[in-house]
């Protein structure tokens, strides 16, 4: 290992966020030892920081997100397993914008990642992981996106792959994952039985479980969001607002460690306001957050053609309501109604084809708009999270709503 992976291995540790254990990058662990509560890369930015920009010494990497490897978890840049995520547009979207009432909007196409989604942020960095640690089988519970992006990232690393899914998964995705080559085992019942046939087969030891949502490690490939949205606007000032849908929060989470990092490193004065956005069928979140809880009360796992988001009790759930509530943001339900109407309307006013999930947030963004929560004069970044041809059932549904 040369001076400066040492330098970086040295500089960041695991650490849990229940009881504040440490432990080593180079442990295996996925949860912690003592309390099995979950684990966080903790990177030392006060010492030797580097350039975010400052990207890998070869492979052709630096058009990825991999150009901020200094900031991310991997030691050994030979383990990197890049399909070429990140450096996704961040586009106007001045006609849309303006139909809802908005001056300064912008659309971040994150389904313009190689699987068609936002999860091969935290997907590449997961499996480089994987990589490294010389994992050779990895497991993961999905309803779409993040099982196709591990399907493929495992294919490129020539790691077996296992998937459970819901019965009534979305074709299309299941379809892709499949073809990446990925066992699919099927589950009747709710996402919350899925997870949890996923969970029992990791604890008999059949595989890894490279969880998108207990994983350390996701959560530090989709906070290059944020470092993606700081470089491109430039000059300008950071976006004023930035409206997600949730449903484990890894995005948005991604983003409020992304863009504190940049506080930290003196590059931004404040972490942008960060609003959720559930389906009113599964909302977990929205109603803690009104409810002025501190914790998430699970809820029924009702219908919605947003299926991404249909988490009835999320993981990091109390991450989620601490990232927003310290970020000064708020926290909305809509429904399908809504949901479907606005996968026409930004398809139509700003030719950007995005699945009913992604929509949820424009949704809850002209909800936010019509309560007066953001200003027409602020500047809105919402990502757009997954590709409409991911799911054309519901899209087919927006072109009769």
């Amino acid at each position: 290992m040369g001076a400066k992976r040492a330098r970086r291995a040295e500089s960041r540790r695991l650490e849990c966020t229940n009881c504040g254990t440490r432990c080593a990058l180079t442990d295996p662990a996925l949860l912690c030892t003592e309390c099995g509560g979950l684990l966080e890369v903790i990177h030392d930015l006060q010492e030797g920081a580097p350039e975010v920009s400052e990207g890998p010494e070869k492979r052709g990497l630096a058009d990825s997100l991999w150009r901020y490897l200094d900031l991310l978890p991997v030691t050994d840049e030979d383990a990197v397993v890049s399909l070429g995520e990140g450096c996704t547009p961040l586009v106007d979207a001045q006609r849309y914008g303006k139909s809802i009432g908005l001056k300064r909007l912008r659309l971040k196409l994150e389904f313009l990642n190689p699987t068609g989604s936002f999860k091969d942020r935290g997907t590449t960095v997961n499996i480089s992981r994987m990589k490294e640690l010389g994992v050779q089988s990895v497991l993961d519970d999905s309803s779409g996106n993040a099982g196709s992006s591990l399907a493929a990232y495992s294919a490129a690393a020539g790691i077996a792959c296992r998937l459970y899914v819901p019965q009534g998964a979305s074709k299309e995705k299941l379809t892709q994952a499949e073809l990446y080559g990925a066992e699919i085992v099927r589950v009747e019942g709710s996402r919350s039985a899925v997870a949890r046939r996923a969970e029992d087969a990791w604890k008999r030891g059949e595989a890894y479980y490279a969880s998108h949502a207990l994983s350390p490690y996701f959560i530090e490939g989709t906070k290059t969001i944020a470092y993606e949205i700081a470089e491109e606007l430039g000059g300008e000032n950071p976006p004023d607002d930035l409206v997600f849908p949730v449903g484990g929060g890894s995005l948005l989470l991604g983003a409020w460690k992304g863009f504190s990092e940049l506080v930290q490193l003196g590059r931004l004065e404040e972490v942008p306001r960060l609003h959720c956005v559930q389906s009113e069928s599964c909302d977990p979140v929205v109603r803690a957050f009104k409810a002025g809880r501190q914790e998430i009360v699970p809820v029924s796992e009702g219908e919605t053609v947003a299926a991404g988001i249909k988490i009835s009790n999320p993981v990091r759930g109390r991450q989620i309501l601490d990232a927003v509530r310290k970020s000064g943001g708020s926290a909305e339900s809509v429904s399908d109604a809504e949901i479907l109407e606005q996968q026409r309307m930004v398809a139509r006013m700003a030719g950007a084809f995005a699945e009913p999930t992604s929509c949820a947030a424009l949704a809850g963004l002209v909800r936010l708009r019509r309560n007066g929560v953001i200003g027409e004069d602020e500047s809105v970044v919402v990502p757009l999270t997954g590709s409409g041809l991911k799911d054309t059932v519901s899209a087919a549904k927006a072109l009769t709503t």
